[in-house]
């Protein structure tokens, strides 16, 4: 018989695992709402021609790495590689612009693109994120930053920086796009091949190569900072000064572009100490809603790559421990034993109970392998005195309690 595996870059998150998973999804909410962000769910399915228009249809996102397929209908399908173009299309269709003039998103869930699997790089993966629509100033920008710093404390993630940078507007990007073909065409002969592609079609892409050839003539290059108008460099002196007001550690980047082509103004990256990875990123795209076909707005977010946080997280003790594992010594106490456990979960006390037949010895070796701390054992005779048995596994003691103490006496214990 065939032994189905997972595919290539997928990955099961197991329950010893799911634990540093749900804290980190539970800070970042909390920390959202705090700022009044409100929760948009939106499909993994979209229209591919949506990601090609908001992402842009150059990207390697787009190009390469995006799951794509024709419906039943023949329609062009594509499973979201991103978040922020699904959530502007949300915004657009449901005329959200009309009801409030700022308008401030949250959204959790799988992405997905077919990548080269790597340290912290999945097929599918998951990604926590914000977005702001209907704000230019710069302190949008800053809080978008201040949401993340919080969140990383709160997680106690160490030594961890924000790079940034500003793209400027349309017109200053167009003109740094100008300069530095220029400048890859006159290097073209060190550039990797598809570097020389990207160099005609997208030459900001130049700038995200891992290829040592290619980074190694990007320390002569012209700096966008140098090309900003008035505009563009008052806004990012205030983004600036926002993030030094709020001790924000960030250091500006001047190649950072990151990899979608929406970007506008202010850009940035969350790097921690002895990473050679993001953890998370986002900046501003004031372009994105018109171009998909909505009225001129300004938007500014993030996303944070949740599966590059989890390892950053110490563990914690095995939250097994907290499950009071519940042994029912024959039917009568099975009967018994689930009018009792469901009074346990009333009071919102975690047990579980293995139904089958199985002896005293047996139950408590599982109890063992399974790493269970608290063990209530109940048999005829407990039953016949109002009684039942509270085992810790760790001190190796066990004592009687009445069943009308049962409730407090178990959450003095356990607590």
């Amino acid at each position: 018989m065939e032994i189905f595996k997972k595919l290539r870059g997928m990955r099961d998150i197991l329950p010893e695992e799911i634990e540093r998973w749900k804290k980190i999804e539970n800070v970042f909410i909390e920390v959202s709402e705090l700022f009044g962000f409100k929760e948009i769910r939106i499909p993994i399915l979209e229209n591919k021609y949506l990601f090609e228009r908001g992402i842009g249809s150059n990207t390697d996102v787009v190009m390469k790495e995006m799951y794509e397929f024709k419906d039943k209908k023949g329609r062009e399908i594509a499973l979201r590689p991103e978040a922020t173009a699904s959530v502007v299309r949300a915004y657009i269709e449901n005329q959200i612009y009309n009801k409030e003039k700022i308008t401030r998103f949250y959204y959790y869930g799988p992405m997905f693109r077919y990548d080269r699997p790597q340290k912290g790089r999945y097929r599918q993966f998951y990604q926590f994120g914000i977005e702001i629509l209907g704000g230019k100033h710069p302190f949008f920008d800053g809080e978008s930053v201040q949401i993340l710093d919080i969140a990383f404390k709160r997680l106690n993630i160490e030594n961890f920086i924000f790079l940034i940078n500003s793209l400027g507007c349309k017109n200053c990007k167009g003109k740094y796009i100008e300069e530095i073909k220029k400048y890859f065409l006159a290097n073209i002969n060190v550039l990797c091949e598809e570097c020389k592609i990207r160099t005609e079609k997208n030459p900001l892409r130049v700038l995200d190569c891992k290829n040592n050839s290619c980074r190694a003539i990007l320390n002569k290059i012209p700096s966008i900072l140098d090309f900003l108008c008035i505009e563009c460099k008052v806004h990012f002196e205030n983004f600036v000064n926002f993030l030094e007001r709020f001790d924000i550690n960030y250091k500006i980047n001047p190649k950072l572009v990151r990899g979608l082509d929406y970007y506008t103004k202010t850009v940035f990256e969350v790097v921690p100490e002895k990473e050679d990875i993001a953890i998370a990123g986002g900046g501003r795209y004031d372009n994105l809603v018109k171009e998909i076909g909505g009225p001129d707005i300004p938007a500014v977010g993030f996303a944070v790559g949740i599966d590059r946080i989890v390892p950053l997280i110490k563990e914690k003790e095995n939250k097994n421990n907290e499950i009071i594992y519940f042994i029912s010594l024959g039917e009568r106490a099975k009967i018994k034993g689930f009018e009792i456990m469901k009074k346990l979960v009333e009071e919102r006390i975690k047990v579980e109970m293995d139904y089958e037949d199985r002896s005293l010895k047996e139950y408590l070796k599982i109890a063992n392998k399974t790493g269970k701390r608290w063990c209530i054992i109940l048999g005829d005779n407990e039953i016949d005195r109002g009684i039942i048995i509270l085992k810790d596994m760790k001190e190796g003691f066990q004592e009687e309690i009445k069943e009308e103490e049962m409730i407090e006496k178990i959450k003095e214990r356990i607590k």
